[in-house]
């Protein structure tokens, strides 16, 4: 039997945020160790509570939440996207308080100090803007080769980029942090890119939203309902469309079976200064011999496979093994 995907989760919850912990937390093979918390969906108060709120519903008090970067290296928080994620981040599904707090110590402090702890056995997935993570990294530079591998939920090389950005070849993540991105492609560590290429191929539809609702848990219930607010949201962005995306549980199935999508590996940098680019993922693919790889990036997906599993996951139906099919 093979070993379980240990992961951190950093994540700025949100919708698709609460999603991939509630599949995280479903998969057999898959140990949730800790959640650190970031801006951007929503404020980093409102993305702590919001993930405390979903590992209550889901009984799982144990996991450890830190709270992290309330904006990125270089600018203050513009505020976070409320016509996509609800008021409160959540499609405004109103939950109880949380019973429990946050630790006290920074987020970034705990990546270093778990990471430390168990060289080469952690995976750091990092589903919201790059900060904590690059925080991290610059004050704990030894823990890129001690991460077993880094998969970040950011970049498009061909799909067009979040509408309302600036940047019309930027995903909302790394637009958010430009420089903290970099400082993540450059660390050395191994680095997954999984971006918009993918995730818009795959596809949660109101007919898995009414499926999920009537045999999951509560936590799954309560992140199909949040569903319904998102996939309006798409709906006014991207016309006829009839599903939402399910970009954060994605990233998280490549942590634990990068099988299911095709990963390229190429040099990559963000673009931190254009004043039309800021934010993209610039791809450096001449094949001169000079380029070394510094990421794997997610070009094609089997997005019936990965939706399958997340419907599996999502209703607690037990998958035939512990992979992705």
């Amino acid at each position: 039997m093979s070993e379980p995907c240990r992961i951190l989760l950093d994540v700025d919850t949100g919708i698709d945020d609460a999603m991939a912990i509630v599949y995280a937390l479903n998969r057999p093979a898959v140990v949730l160790e800790a959640i650190t918390t970031v801006y951007g969906n929503t404020d980093v108060a409102s993305a702590t509570r919001n993930t405390l709120q979903v590992l209550e519903a889901a009984g799982r008090d144990d996991v450890p939440v830190a709270s992290g970067a309330s904006r990125s290296l270089t600018t203050s928080f513009g505020g976070g996207v409320p016509h996509i994620h609800g008021n409160n981040g959540l499609g405004d599904v109103a939950l109880p308080a949380p019973r429990r707090r946050a630790l006290d110590t920074w987020g970034p402090d705990l990546i270093i100090e778990r990471v430390r702890a168990e060289p080469g056995a952690l995976s750091l997935v990092a589903v919201g803007p790059m900060t904590n993570v690059a925080q991290a990294l610059m004050k704990a530079p030894d823990i890129a080769a001690a991460l077993k591998q880094i998969v970040v939920m950011g970049g498009t090389l061909a799909h067009p980029g979040v509408p309302g950005v600036p940047s019309p070849m930027a995903d909302a993540n790394f637009h958010n942090d430009p420089e903290a991105a970099r400082i993540v492609l450059e660390s050395g560590a191994n680095v997954i890119a999984v971006g918009m290429d993918v995730t818009m191929r795959t596809r949660l539809t109101v007919a898995m939203m009414d499926t999920i609702e009537a045999r999951g848990s509560a936590a799954a219930a309560i992140t199909m309902r949040a569903a319904r607010f998102y996939l309006e949201a798409y709906r006014k962005q991207y016309p006829g469309i009839d599903f939402c995306a399910l970009h954060d549980p994605l990233a998280l199935a490549v942590a634990e079976d990068p099988t299911v999508v095709e990963l390229e590996p190429m040099r990559a940098d963000i673009e931190c200064r254009g004043e039309i680019t800021r934010g993209q993922m610039i791809p450096d693919r001449r094949a001169t011999g000079t380029s070394t790889p510094n990421v794997r990036v997610a070009v094609q997906v089997d997005e019936k496979r990965f939706e399958q599993a997340f419907l599996d996951a999502m209703c607690l139906t037990p998958p035939h093994d512990a992979t992705i099919g």
